[in-house]
């Protein structure tokens, strides 16, 4: 079904694809969010036409507080495709000190129907959160509900683009930024928002000291933005012994970018397109020591966080988040995407050293950086008039 389902949208946009990459050009218009409400209207006319709106809708998922004292009532609207990859579950850990944590998964974004908020309007809920599907919401609707404490969570990568005028239109309400560009950016606007900077606990994923004797390689592609005809210009010259492609791309209009076979012979290149499971990914990841980032931007930047942790050295472009955490030539390597040179490896295992010492430090500010987002979370000074 998801095949027939995404040739069908294919069919549908490709006659468009030469405009919509003229103004992507332009103006970075397939990021914003208008072409995104436009896509989730045709998805779900898609998906009642095939009978298939039902295959995107997952049920909520239900956490108990983590004790007694935790007697907070919480919602969390989240993005359905972290139903897979998990990525917000740090912070649904988080809000269980609190209370028990019902998420609700939405799919508009994949032609699914909007969440009931029918309980939301019976017993009133202290706190509501809005993660990474704010421009799916009417903000006026929004202040009806029975909860006075909602907290909007964008990403970086999902609404860089956008204009002012979207985030003003929620200026009521506050935000949490994981984003430092992100925030500053609200505060210019004068919007409330509280600025934190995630880190994994190094010591939770696999690790083994690599001496970096040979240049081992990892890229997911995952959209156009970045490909092989991108990496390979950052290598040029670099003795990489092998190197590893994961091509599982995002839907609707993006293709392979494959090797050449005389590439695939001197890098003695490696592809998958399908992981199982998280494990399956790491198993692949922990054969490489250079990590090449997926996007050109990212949101909280989970798999930078993973791969500095693990201590190999990352290679991203110059752009929020990957650059909050990365200083080039100190514990990483950034890019300009626009202008691609071949990349100084030579000091790759002291920047990966550098990454996970950096990672550890990280790790020990973010446990004090919690305290901090539970009190922001409960602090509650009501909505802002004039937003």
């Amino acid at each position: 079904m998801k095949k027939i389902l995404r040739n069908t949208l294919f069919v549908v946009l490709y006659p468009f694809t030469p405009i919509i990459r003229m103004i992507q050009n332009k103006m970075d218009f397939l990021r914003t969010y208008k072409l995104k409400l436009i896509i989730a209207k045709v998805l779900r006319i898609i998906r009642i036409f095939n009978r298939s709106a039902a295959s995107v809708q997952f049920p909520d998922t239900v956490y108990p507080a983590a004790s007694e004292a935790g007697n907070k009532e919480i919602v969390v609207i989240d993005h359905s495709y972290h139903y897979k990859t998990r990525s917000s579950a740090f912070f649904i850990t988080l809000l269980q000190q609190l209370g028990s944590v019902r998420v609700v998964w939405d799919s508009q974004w994949n032609g699914g129907k909007s969440p009931a908020f029918n309980r939301m309007t019976g017993e009133p809920v202290d706190l509501l959160i809005l993660w990474q599907i704010m421009i799916y919401y009417d903000p006026q609707k929004l202040k009806k509900l029975n909860c006075k404490n909602i907290i909007i969570i964008p990403m970086f990568d999902d609404i860089h683009a956008d204009p002012d005028k979207l985030f003003l239109g929620f200026g009521e309400f506050r935000f949490i930024s994981f984003c430092r560009e992100l925030h500053r950016r609200f505060d210019q606007l004068g919007i409330r928002s509280a600025y934190f900077q995630y880190f994994i606990d190094p010591a939770t994923l696999a690790y083994h000291e690599d001496p970096f004797s040979e240049l081992k390689g990892f890229f997911w592609q995952r959209t156009n933005d970045i490909t092989w005809d991108h990496i390979r210009k950052l290598i040029e010259g670099s003795d990489f012994s092998s190197f590893h492609l994961h091509l599982a791309l995002d839907p609707i209009w993006y293709r392979e970018v494959l090797p050449t076979e005389e590439e695939m012979k001197k890098y003695r290149i490696t592809i998958t397109r399908w992981f199982d499971k998280k494990e399956d990914y790491l198993s692949v990841l922990s054969q490489a020591n250079v990590f090449f980032t997926p996007r050109l931007y990212e949101g909280i930047g989970m798999p930078v966080i993973e791969a500095m942790s693990q201590g190999k050295l990352v290679v991203s472009p110059d752009h929020p988040t990957m650059n909050e955490y990365i200083v080039h030539g100190r514990n990483g390597l950034l890019y300009d995407a626009q202008d691609l040179k071949p990349l100084d490896f030579s000091q790759a295992g002291i920047m990966a050293a550098r990454a996970r010492a950096d990672c550890n430090t990280g790790f020990k500010k973010w446990q004090e950086e919690k305290i901090k987002i539970l009190k922001y979370l409960m602090n509650n000074p009501g909505l802002q008039s004039g937003g």
